[in-house]
């Protein structure tokens, strides 16, 4: 198996996760890898990927405060915007790109 890329970053967008689901276009619509960052210290954020009518509930994928995850995501265009909800106020931040 091929060693992967690092991830080229290809820009980022914010939202302010809430107690209700909210959501964004990701700053590239074709693409293969979206990083995931938390900026808070005590509140669990649960995402999805999807078209914009995506929405989030709290049984979605975690996301844990502090933390920094990255997803590949289908590179046909299925999926250009995220999803979320928090358990408490918090923001995070998504950065499309290529690579792993």
């Amino acid at each position: 198996m091929p060693a992967l890329a690092p991830l080229s970053p290809a820009g980022t967008v914010s939202l302010a996760v809430t107690g209700t689901t909210g959501s964004v276009a990701l700053s590239k619509a074709v693409l293969s890898q979206v990083m995931v960052t938390s900026a808070a210290a005590n509140s669990i954020a649960f995402i999805k990927f999807g078209t914009s009518a995506v929405t989030a509930a709290v049984t979605d994928t975690p996301i844990l405060p502090g933390t920094v995850q990255v997803f590949t995501v289908p590179n046909d265009g299925t999926v250009t915007h995220v999803a979320a909800i928090g358990t408490a106020s918090t923001t995070l931040y998504f950065t499309s790109g290529e690579g792993a």
